[in-house]
């Protein structure tokens, strides 16, 4: 599949990637980047255990529209450190995590702690990720 993209007076086409490859082209990447990925797509499908909290049924969510939305970036740009707007649903989370925490006890407050620390440190990476990105893209110009 093509994207087409417009800009003034050029026309731009580029081949969309297959999104699965993503994952090929992750464990192509440092051992550490594909363990981080894995682990916080681990403790994201945890909330499955935790399925009768509305909670764990709204980090469900977002994490499967994080999914999707990187999807389509590595699509469109392939594995590039632009991928980190995939996360920018988790910024809004991180704030409703961190002000429920105040309210929750026991193992589930143990798992949002948990949660929220690997959503924040994620977080600093895609920031400064996608800062180069877009330095990058601006000092081409």
């Amino acid at each position: 599949m093509n994207l087409v993209t417009r800009s003034i007076g050029t026309v731009h086409q580029t081949r969309l990637r297959n999104p699965l490859r993503f994952f090929s082209e992750l464990l192509d990447q440092p051992a550490w980047v594909a363990g981080w990925v894995f682990v916080l797509m681990v403790i994201n499908m945890a909330s499955l255990a935790f399925w009768s909290e509305p909670l764990a049924k709204l980090i469900l969510v977002v994490f499967m529209l994080s999914a999707m939305l990187m999807m389509g970036l590595y699509a469109v740009f392939g594995f590039e450190r632009i991928l980190g707007v995939g996360h920018v649903f988790w910024i809004p989370l991180l704030g409703h995590l961190i002000v429920q925490l105040q309210q929750i006890e026991g193992l589930f407050a143990g798992y949002l702690l948990m949660l929220s620390l690997a959503i924040g440190v994620s977080l600093l990476f895609d920031i400064r990720d996608v800062w180069i990105y877009w330095s990058s893209k601006r000092a081409r110009h």
